[in-house]
């Protein structure tokens, strides 16, 4: 199809160096729609602003002809360091805050109730500033907002209030149903307050993304004036140039075991340890590596060491974004899991669509209900356990180990038609014609 040259306005907080899943997902879709369009960046500038991760190596791989647009931002976050100290900024999902002091409470508090929908909404004067002078200079076809942090919406609202302009609103993370929303102790009339806000900017929008089908059924719910036709599912998806086309899985002298990204206490991967303990147990002679690349909660780690796993743990940390990828191609499996909250079925986290380029196979702990689980089962990927299934997960578990046993390493190349559907290209294709068909 032949696409008219547009101009798009993508507005996000999180941009390199900023690290984590949301960031990779947008860095890709800009670069992919800066082959045939002109992308400008409204960002903040990586000094005044505040990222829970970093990856310095994310900066060399924006498109060259993306122009990038930074500001000044205000936030609260540096009184909070200076009376509670720079650990009072919270690490993705509350993870290293599993069981929180008084003064962890008492921040959580003031954030869930004086910061509606977030801190980061300091940031919408600054913004607004350096988006008018943008639009003195350019005719843009389209405006992109990124949320979280969801306080980017409003930026999109006046815009198109203002100026007319046509306005996309991306749900990356879900608003009033993400999975730390009850940490934050909200009042009642606080959680009214917010509600309004989102349902606001989902009827205000003239299109909005999700990245799965429930949070799509989520959102929906939100207000009867929204149709299905509004609310599109843009998959978070994978960055194919760093999954080569066939990767031919190489013998390991280990079994090792690899989770990337967050592991907050809530995420409950008990039964995975139990059944790595008696996986071990039954296989002396195998050496077993079991490696987290990211945030790895204290309390969880404590539980890998009551079960006598802490001599095969690797916990490497915060780990660049290209780093981690190479991690999964040396692994023999993947570990998935789903965190415990009142949606835990809605949860898609960006890896899993890395962990499907891989080609290992996934253990998927979460209900069987879940979107993940739908998705592993579409691409023969791995199997999903309910975490009270230590049986039927340990068995599967030792027929891996056997597998690997006999060949060295175990290869599911042969889903790649199944998995090419979730490449970010083919993501971007499809965003690319809501762009031209709507705006």
């Amino acid at each position: 199809m032949q696409y008219f040259v547009k101009n798009i306005l993508i507005i996000t907080y999180y941009w390199p160096p900023s690290g984590g899943a949301a960031v990779q997902r947008w860095l890709s879709f800009a670069n992919l729609l800066a082959a045939e369009n002109n992308v400008y960046v409204l960002t903040v500038d990586e000094k005044k602003a505040t990222f829970q991760l970093r990856d310095e190596s994310l900066v060399n791989e924006v498109h060259p002809s993306i122009k990038v647009h930074s500001t000044k931002t205000r936030e609260p976050f540096g009184i909070f360091t200076f009376i509670f100290g720079k650990k009072s900024i919270p690490k993705p999902a509350f993870s290293n805050e599993g069981n929180p002091s008084f003064v962890k409470k008492i921040t959580r508090f003031v954030r869930g109730n004086l910061f509606i929908p977030d801190p980061r909404k300091g940031w919408k004067p600054f913004a607004m500033k350096a988006a008018e002078r943008l639009i003195q200079n350019v005719k843009f076809d389209c405006v992109i907002t990124a949320g979280p942090p969801h306080s980017t919406h409003f930026i999109g609202e006046a815009l198109k209030q203002k100026h007319g302009l046509f306005w996309i609103a991306d749900f990356h993370d879900l608003w009033t149903d993400v999975i730390y929303y009850n940490m934050l102790y909200h009042l009642p009339v606080v959680k009214k307050i917010d509600a309004g806000l989102e349902k606001r900017i989902l009827e205000s929008a003239d299109l909005v993304l999700t990245v799965g089908e429930k949070y799509k059924q989520k959102l929906l719910l939100k207000s009867e004036r929204l149709s299905p036709d509004k609310i599109k599912i843009v998959r978070i998806g994978y960055d194919e140039k760093l999954f080569p086309q066939k990767v031919v899985a190489a013998p390991q002298k280990e079994f090792v075991i690899t989770y990337t990204g967050t592991m907050a206490d809530y995420y409950r991967p008990q039964v995975f340890i139990e059944s790595l303990k008696h996986t071990t147990q039954k296989f002396p002679g195998v050496s077993f590596r079991f490696r987290f690349a990211g945030v790895l909660a204290g309390s969880i780690r404590n539980e890998i060491d009551a079960a006598g796993l802490l001599s095969i743990t690797e916990d490497m940390g915060y780990v660049p974004h290209e780093k981690a990828v190479q991690l999964l191609f040396s692994s023999t499996v993947l570990l998935l899991v789903n965190p415990v909250t009142k949606d835990e079925e809605m949860v898609i986290p960006g890896k899993l669509y890395e962990y499907l380029a891989a080609h290992k196979p996934i253990i998927n702990i979460t209900k069987q209900e879940a979107e993940t689980s739908a998705i592993i089962a579409e691409c023969k990927a791995g199997e999903t356990f309910d975490r009270n299934q230590l049986a039927a997960l340990t068995a599967y578990l030792e027929k891996l180990v056997l597998q690997w046993r006999e060949k060295g390493a175990i290869d599911l190349s042969d889903n790649d038609s199944q998995v090419k559907q979730y490449s970010r290209s083919e993501i971007a294709r499809h965003l690319q014609e809501l762009i031209h068909s709507r705006s």
